[in-house]
């Protein structure tokens, strides 16, 4: 395969070119291919995305509009597939943003090859526009390691300094020997002492450390382009800073209203909306099982939306997430809510979705697929089995309509709300 590039202004001027030629929304287009390493090697468990951004149209300047990101998770064969593309241009990129392990050098559209310049990493992407309907397949994206520097910080006596917060410094040096840059600040170390931090080019770096009057500083490390440092060990010195027992108290209410506050934000509270007397709670879950298994134990559902009044009023108050809401897409005869309401009002991503519903309960689709309220639009979409959307949705709205303070909860724990809910299949992972 022919493996020249364009240079950087040529994919500027295409790029441009692209997003002057539409104005309108593409409907139903998909975006598929794999994803090679520079040796022409698979690459697995990346994600390619095509995230939103936002833009205007002629007829709605002053309107900005916001699309949810679009993405898919690369197989054992390195191979993708992003479809029922809605937004009018795109930006190819990997995920986590700013924090992706490797990054794309090079891109094979439609047999058209584009060079990535890595000094225009920060700007993120590749962006492009797809015609409505159209289905660009068999694009290969090329990527490598991102250059980095992954080290372990230990104390003085040579155990790892787990779970701590420290003062973070890398320092730059010019390959002609000049000073130039520093940068860093509080970064957390996790479990077993380690700390990543990417970079972007390549030039001399060192590395210090400061955490409670200790500290460290590593050798100057030369990284060339498309290297990786990760055997960096930094060992503290000095003697910590003595603890004051104000301090200690002060650091203990500190973790103590930490604790309270991330309590209060993963069990959520009570708010009644004054239209319909019904109250509302916002928590955190890690799935959606355990969302409805945590509103059976306190006598509540997954939120209803019987109306564009009531939705306004939700994400006003609780702000603009991706929620589980309470309505299931199956085979049922009837559409209605989980709590057995019918369904009123419907605020659907795409008039391909709604068909997709409805069509599921007209075969008998036998798979439960479960609803996201999505936060950049407002709009609501189906999940089903593997959508990478279920992995960006930890919020759940809760629904009761008899509150009374200082109630006991119902008897009963998770486990029986697992038992409950046991009977009906679970099919969303």
């Amino acid at each position: 395969m022919n493996r020249s590039h364009f240079t950087p202004l040529a994919v500027f001027v295409g790029t441009i070119s692209l997003l002057l030629a539409t104005s309108f929304q593409s409907f139903g287009a998909s975006f598929s291919g794999r994803v090679i390493d520079e040796a022409e090697n698979p690459v697995a468990g990346l994600t390619v995305a095509l995230p939103a951004f936002r833009f205007t149209t002629p007829q709605d300047q002053d309107e900005p509009v916001f699309l949810p990101s679009q993405q898919s998770e690369t197989n054992e064969s390195g191979e993708f597939l992003i479809s029922d593309i809605t937004s009018p241009s795109v930006k190819l990129m990997l995920l986590p943003e700013r924090h992706a392990a490797y990054e794309i050098r090079s891109a094979e559209i439609e047999g058209v090859p584009f060079y990535l310049d890595q000094r225009q990493h920060g700007l993120g992407g590749l962006t492009f526009a797809i015609a409505p309907g159209a289905d660009v397949k068999d694009v290969e994206i090329t990527v490598r390691p991102r250059m980095r520097i992954r080290g372990r910080i230990l104390s003085a006596d040579g155990t790892p300094l787990r779970n701590a917060r420290v003062e973070l410094m890398v320092h730059l040096r010019d390959m002609d020997g000049r000073g130039r840059a520093s940068g860093g600040g509080t970064r957390a170390l996790d479990a077993e002492g380690y700390f990543v931090r990417y970079l972007n080019e390549p030039t001399y770096y060192t590395v210090s450390v400061t955490y409670q009057g200790q500290s460290a500083k590593s050798e100057e490390v030369l990284l060339e382009d498309g290297q990786r440092q990760d055997e960096l060990v930094l060992t503290l010195k000095g003697e910590p800073e003595p603890v004051k027992l104000e301090q200690a108290v002060a650091r203990i209410r500190e973790v103590e209203r930490f604790e309270a506050a991330w309590k209060r934000s993963r069990e959520g509270m009570w708010a009644v909306n004054p239209e319909n007397r019904h109250a509302y709670k916002r928590i955190y879950c890690e799935t959606r099982e355990e969302a409805q298994d945590r509103a059976i134990v306190q006598g509540a559902h997954l939120v209803a939306i019987n109306d564009e009044a009531e939705q306004a009023w939700l994400l006003e108050v609780f702000g603009r997430e991706n929620f589980w809401i309470g309505l299931t897409v199956d085979s049922k005869e009837e559409r209605q809510w989980d709590n057995g309401e019918p369904v009123t009002y419907a605020n659907w991503h795409s008039p391909e979705e709604t068909a997709d519903s409805e069509k599921a309960r007209q075969t008998g689709d036998a798979s439960q697929n479960y609803t996201v309220l999505v936060a950049s639009t407002g709009k609501w979409q189906v999940v089903r089995q593997g959508n990478p959307l279920v992995r960006f949705t930890e919020r759940a709205i809760l629904e009761k309509e008899n509150l009374v303070i200082g109630a006991p909860e119902r008897k009963g724990d998770i486990e029986n709300a697992r038992r409950i809910r046991a009977s009906t299949p679970q099919n969303v992972e």
